[in-house]
């Protein structure tokens, strides 16, 4: 009679980016109801990392980009998650960055780029590109190497440019001379990051779900009373010292409860043209099949966080 029901556990797969940083701050500041919830918190080097977990079935729920959402729904149709809340908009976050003497985005046709091997990473080159009317990257422009090789590649001139974002932008930035080609503020409303999660886990233990995003909100309510602590916090999560330029901040927009609700209420149909959008894109640049399904979005989650405000 005494024995207590043990709390559903999650793991959660996430890559280095100050929107995920949160759900981080929130385990070490005890945020999270350990009645509700037994989180398990794995981190990754990239967002290509956190998909592969995710597809392989080593975490049920994802901090990633709406690109890598659909991407994983091409993979690996039998995991298509669905997205439960718009954790951040990137509105300059992600950056194409140069080397001196490339000043314009036609100065890359047919020289290498750096990139990871994420989904985000490619349709962010191929929507750069086509901005300009630019035909897209051919496949033997495209280095695939690791961030940490990045600084050295730009240096020694074997890549002109890299495909980057925070912390690893912020770390090239101070490295060395380079310029912002083209960045995330150029396509709004359009590099979304998302929690996903297994349909099934949703079904059988939403409220464990919800405390995962209410641990989430309590930080950053805190930061709003503590912008200052909780921003050095989040830079030392991310590697970056306490000085981090305000420019990380200000590259990333977080969406209000009103424009949750609009996005993710399947009724409203506001998120499901930006994902068909993906996938097209996805689809030209050769990530994805043609018959990709799309991940499903619900405001289940967050009509009952307006209800315990």
């Amino acid at each position: 009679m005494g024995c207590q029901p043990q709390p559903p556990r999650i793991v959660l797969a996430m890559n280095p980016w100050p929107g995920y940083a949160y759900f981080a701050l929130a385990k070490q500041s005890n945020q999270y109801d350990p009645r509700r919830l037994n989180l398990d918190l794995r981190n990754f080097a990239d967002s290509a990392g956190t998909m592969e977990a995710y597809i392989a079935g080593r975490a049920q729920a994802i901090a990633t980009t709406s690109i890598e959402a659909v991407n994983i729904c091409g993979v690996a149709p039998e995991r298509c998650p669905v997205i439960v809340y718009v954790i951040d908009e990137s509105r300059g976050g992600d950056q194409l960055l140069a080397r001196p003497g490339v000043t314009e985005l036609k100065g890359l046709l047919g020289r290498p780029i750096a990139l990871d091997r994420s989904s985000l990473s490619r349709y962010f080159l191929a929507r750069a590109f086509e901005s300009e009317a630019l035909p897209p990257p051919e496949a033997s422009q495209l280095r695939f190497l690791p961030a940490a090789a990045w600084e050295a590649a730009l240096r020694q001139g074997q890549v002109q440019a890299v495909v980057a974002y925070p912390p690893r932008s912020e770390q090239l930035l101070r490295s060395q001379p380079l310029a912002t080609l083209f960045s995330s503020r150029q396509l709004p409303y359009e590099i979304l990051d998302v929690l996903a999660v297994e349909p099934e886990l949703l079904r059988l233990h939403p409220d464990a779900v919800l405390a995962l995003l209410q641990g989430w909100q309590a930080v950053r309510a805190e930061e709003s009373h503590r912008p200052a602590a909780v921003r050095r916090e989040i830079a030392q999560h991310l590697g970056l010292d306490s000085g981090a330029n305000a420019a990380l901040w200000d590259g990333i927009r977080y969406p209000g409860p009103q424009e949750q609700y609009e996005l993710l209420d399947p009724r409203q149909n506001n998120l499901p043209p930006l994902l068909e959008k993906i996938r097209q894109v996805l689809y030209d640049s050769g990530v994805i099949p043609a018959s990709t399904p799309l991940p499903t979005t619900t405001d289940s989650l967050i009509q009952r966080l307006g209800q315990t405000k």
